[in-house]
């Protein structure tokens, strides 16, 4: 079955690429890196917000502003067959699969 991407799940990738923009280094592990880095759930927020580069330890709160992160569920696109609410398929993608940003901001908007 085709899933049509929700207007909040638009919005979230497009934060995603506005984040990733604003903090070029991508994080692995955590949301902001000591090195100025963001993971992809880190883009988002700072795409939301303008942050301050040295963002360490502030911990997002993401499902505030984008109910689709804890409501949709996804499957893994590489094929690992996890199912998981979207916020931790995002998390997975990025640490586990070492997808860039830009791809995760692509699937979402498939």
């Amino acid at each position: 079955m085709h899933q049509v991407p929700r207007t909040d799940q638009i919005e979230l990738a497009d934060a995603i690429a506005e984040g990733a923009r604003r903090r070029p280094s991508q994080a692995f592990g955590e949301y902001f890196s000591d090195q100025g880095g963001s993971c992809a759930l880190g883009a988002a927020y700072e795409g939301a917000y303008a942050l301050p580069q040295e963002a360490g330890s502030i911990r997002p709160r993401l499902d505030r502003l984008f109910d689709c992160l804890e409501n949709v569920r996804r499957k893994c696109p590489e094929g690992c067959n996890k199912r998981l609410p979207l916020n931790a398929i995002i998390l997975h993608l990025n640490d586990d699969h070492h997808w860039t940003r830009e791809m995760i901001v692509s699937w979402l908007r498939k």
